[in-house]
C-alpha cells in the first residue's frame, strides 16, 4: 500500500446563490424553483412534492396564555428577583412589576371560561407567588 501512488483528488465547486455581492439577481440563478436532489428525492419516494401545511387559524387564548407567561417573566425580572438577560444586577421597578401582575389577573380573568381547571389552578398559584413577592419585595 505504501508502494501505490496517491491519486489527487478533484473537487467541482458548484455557486449556488442567488444573487449576486452587490444584492442583483444572476443570471444563471434559478429563482423560485425547488433544488434539483430534492425533487429527484421526493420523485423516487414514489410521492408529489409536499404541499405546505396550512396556518391554522389564530388562537386568542393560547396567545394570551403565552403573554402571560412572558408578562409574569417580566414581573419578576422587574421585582428584582430574576437577573435579565444581557443585564449583570439586579434591579427594581416595583410599579412596572404591579402593572404586569394587574395584567396576568386581567388576561386570567378573560381565559378563566375557555381554559382547563388545570391551567386555571397554574394561573391562580402563578398569580398569588407574584403577588406575595411584589408585597415583599415592596416592604424591604
Amino acid at each position: 500500500m505504501a508502494d501505490e501512488p496517491e491519486e489527487e483528488k478533484t473537487y467541482e465547486v458548484k455557486d449556488k446563490r442567488r444573487f449576486k455581492a452587490d444584492g442583483s439577481p444572476r443570471e444563471d440563478a434559478q429563482l423560485h424553483e425547488e433544488p434539483e436532489d430534492q425533487a429527484q428525492a421526493e420523485e423516487a419516494a414514489g410521492g408529489e412534492p409536499e404541499k405546505p401545511e396550512e396556518m391554522p387559524p389564530p388562537n386568542v387564548y393560547a396567545l394570551l396564555g403565552f403573554m402571560s407567561s412572558m408578562l409574569a417573566e417580566t414581573a419578576w425580572q422587574l421585582m428584582g428577583i430574576r437577573l435579565s438577560p444581557g443585564q449583570k444586577e439586579l434591579f427594581k421597578d416595583l410599579p412596572q412589576a404591579k402593572v404586569a401582575i394587574d395584567t396576568i389577573v386581567f388576561i386570567s380573568d378573560k381565559l378563566d371560561p375557555h381554559i382547563s381547571e388545570e391551567e386555571r389552578s397554574f394561573l391562580r398559584g402563578l398569580i398569588s407567588d407574584l403577588q406575595m413577592n411584589w408585597v415583599r419585595q415592596s416592604q424591604g
